[in-house]
Order: structure tokens, then sequence, then C-alpha cells
């Protein structure tokens, strides 16, 4: 669900490949989840001592050079090299080639930066993946992506590992962890988590109609988030909406998680009494009738451009304790870091590319440095949506509940729910 927290982010880095065209199947596993130093931009490093003889081998084969040259012969009649590469170039062009501007301006920004990402970084890379993500031996891993992938040691090296480790190089200057985030990845590890169900939508306006159905009837959630063809959300429909993992503070992405513990979880601001000595403090008693239970759902928070969420909670789980000792604090840093250069990597691979002056003549797509002028793509947030997601503005609110407890809707019981042994819901993790 969207409560992966920072700390679960530990092994979790940028899906680099996806950003150079290589998608899918373990492949993407092992990109997604690079996170050395640096690599190389030439061949495969040297594989080591084990099972060399079962490493794959690169064999040299000699292309043909001229554009009307045999690629091959079928009784007599010749496909040319030209042909070949027309075929290709219409079939995978725009992708292959999408993928090599994305490397080229990756390799500029290192030059630019004066750094370098050696052949031993990209040698160490590759060993680290195989034995940590991929579970075996580097001869092993590499033998699959051949087989599986049909990618070989040096397009692994040089298309897959040298990018995701030149975009850690250039993004790791501007990642610090401050005590302050300590403290938020102990709560989100440690402290209180909400199991809920979901209702995702793709425009504002149906999960405005849900949330007002919801009003009148809240015992209407899980089937709405089963049944209502206004609810997008795949993953979780047959089961009613549950999420298979409970949110956590302060969980990506954090406007969905921030916004769904201020409405289902902490004491609404503004119920105050005042003492004899003209202070004030919080009316306990009073507090109580607004305070957030199972079956409370939050108004709509909107997940990205096109998607809208309301999120009911089910069961409030409790902080668990813990020893807060300096291997575990080390262990806490170094997951911060990670979760926050994934973060800063996607940044820099976006700024490189709206920054970059880009003729790309196959797909007549044009980007000069004036199109970083422009609002980042997903920037354009409907204003009212920022206040439905925001428990301290105008949100929509029953009668029953006091102007002084703003966002806050008291419901009916929740309806039974089910085992919750199910999938996460794909498309709040992105």
């Amino acid at each position: 669900m969207i409560a992966r927290d920072r700390v679960g982010k530990f092994k979790r880095v940028v899906v680099a490949s996806a950003a150079f065209g290589l998608v899918g199947g373990v492949v993407t596993l092992s990109q997604a989840q690079t996170t050395g130093r640096s690599a190389p931009k030439a061949g495969l490093p040297q594989a080591g001592k084990a099972d060399t003889a079962n490493q794959p081998t690169l064999k040299a084969t000699a292309l043909p050079v001229s554009p009307n040259s045999a690629v091959a012969t079928i009784n007599g009649e010749v496909i040319t090299r030209q042909q070949l590469a027309n075929e290709c170039v219409s079939a995978k062009g725009e992708e292959i080639l999408e993928a090599m501007i994305g490397r080229k301006i990756v390799e500029q920004a290192v030059k630019q930066h004066g750094m370098t990402v050696k052949a031993a970084e990209v040698d160490a890379e590759i060993d680290r993946v195989a034995r940590t993500l991929a579970g075996m031996t580097r001869e092993n891993w590499l033998r699959t992506l051949q087989k599986e992938r049909k990618i070989s040691p040096a397009q692994y090296a040089r298309e897959i590992i040298y990018p995701a480790l030149a975009l850690r190089k250039l993004a790791s200057p501007g990642v610090q962890v401050t005590p302050d985030d300590i403290a938020k990845g102990y709560e989100a590890q440690f402290g209180q988590k909400i199991r809920c169900r979901i209702i995702m939508t793709g425009s504002l306006e149906d999960a405005k109609g849900i949330w007002e159905e919801l009003r009148k009837d809240t015992s209407k959630f899980e089937w709405l988030a089963q049944n209502d063809r206004r609810s997008i959300d795949q993953a979780t429909r047959s089961l009613g909406g549950m999420l298979a993992e409970p949110i956590s503070r302060h969980a990506a992405p954090v406007t969905v998680s921030d916004a769904v513990f201020q409405q289902l979880v902490d004491l609404p601001d503004g119920i105050k009494i005042k003492l004899p000595d003209g202070t004030t403090s919080v009316n306990k008693e009073e507090a109580k009738k607004y305070t957030p239970k199972d079956g409370d759902f939050t108004g709509p928070i909107q997940v990205s451009t096109s998607s809208y969420a309301i999120l009911q909670r089910v069961s409030l789980l409790p902080a668990h304790q813990y020893n807060k000792t300096k291997e575990l604090d080390e262990q806490m840093r170094s997951a911060i870091f990670e979760a926050k250069l994934n973060d800063r990597m996607r940044e820099v691979y976006e700024d490189l590319l709206r920054t970059a002056k880009i003729d790309n003549v196959l797909t007549g797509r044009t980007n000069t440095v004036a199109h970083d002028e422009q609002p980042e793509p997903g920037t354009r947030i409907d204003p009212e949506v920022k206040l439905m997601s925001n428990p301290d503005a105008a949100m929509p609110r029953r009668d029953d509940v006091v102007q002084d407890a703003p966002g806050r809707r008291r419901v009916g019981p929740a309806p039974g729910v089910s085992k919750e042994d199910l999938k996460s819901a794909e498309s709040l993790r992105k």
C-alpha cells in the first residue's frame, strides 16, 4: 500500500532501467534495486574466479559493414544490412533511441561534473546485485540474464549498471539525513499504523459522488469498492478495497499518508476549554465526540494527476516498543539515505531531460532549454483537491460535526472485515 515507509524502501532504488528503456522481468528487478556506487561505461569487467568455465562468453562475430552487404541469404535471395536496419528502426527504433538519449544525457552530465565511473565500480556492483538481490553467484546471474532476457554481460554493464551508478554519483551530493528524518523513520517503522479499505477513482467528480453516498450510508464502502464502476483499483476490487499492508506515518506518498493520519487518527485541533487562569486546554470529554474511530473515512485525496482516493479506517494498530541501539540507529540512517537518494536520482534524471537540448528526428520531438520554464508534469493540482486533502482546510462535513473540528466526520460502524492476506494497490505504490 502507500504505507511503504521510508525504512521499508531500504532496498528499493530508483528504477534506472525504466529511464533507459529496459523494463520487465528479472532485469527490472536488478535495475530497480541497484544501489551501488558507480560503474563503467564500456563492457563488462572481469568476472572473477568462480565458475569461469560456465560463465557466459562473448563470441566475436564479423558483422557486415556496408549497408548493401548481406546479413542473410534465403534460396539465393539476399537480405541486406540496410533492410535489417530499416526493419529494426520501424519496430523498435523509437524505444531504443529514447534509451540511448537517456544514457547519453547521463554520460554527458558525469563528464561535465568531472566525475568518472570506473570499471571496478561496475564490477563490484554486478557482484552485489547478484549476491544480495538475485541470490545467486555472479556467473549464474549473468547467465540467467543472457538466457532469459537476451541481455549480454557487456550490455548489462553498459546499459543498466553504468547509468544507475552514474546517476547515484550525480545525486549523492544533494542527499542529507537529518535528525528529523531519523525521528520520522522510527515513527514510520514502529509507530501506529492503520488498516484501511480504499476506493480509487479516475476523476475528482467521481470521488465527490462516492463521498456523498458514503456520508448517507458508510456501510456501502466495501460494496462500492468492489462493485462500483467508478472505482478503478483492480488490485483490491475483489477484496472490497481492503489493502494488504497497513499505512504508516510518513509513508510514500507522504501527501496521502499525512492526510490519512490527520483525518483518521489524530485529535482534531480547535476543541479547547478555557481554564480559570485564562489559559486554554484541550477539553478531553468534548474531544471524544470527534475523535476518529473505526469506520470513519477520509475526504477525496489526490494520489496522482489522474487518481483520487477515499480511505476507510478498519482498525488502528498500536505502536511497537523497541530498543534504540547504535546499530539500529545506523541501519535507520542508512535506510533513509537510500530512500532519499532514490528520490533524488529521479529528480536529477528528470532535470537532465528537462534542461537538455534534444532534437529527436525519428519522432519529430524537440526539447529545448526553454522547456524547463514550463511546469513539471503533475504539478497542476486542482486547488479544490488540495483543500480536500488538508483537514485544516474547508472539507465537506456532516451537520453533526462542529465547526472547530474541521474535516472530521462521525460515521456508522465498520462492516465485517475480510481476511487481510491480499495484494497491495499497485497504483498507490507508484
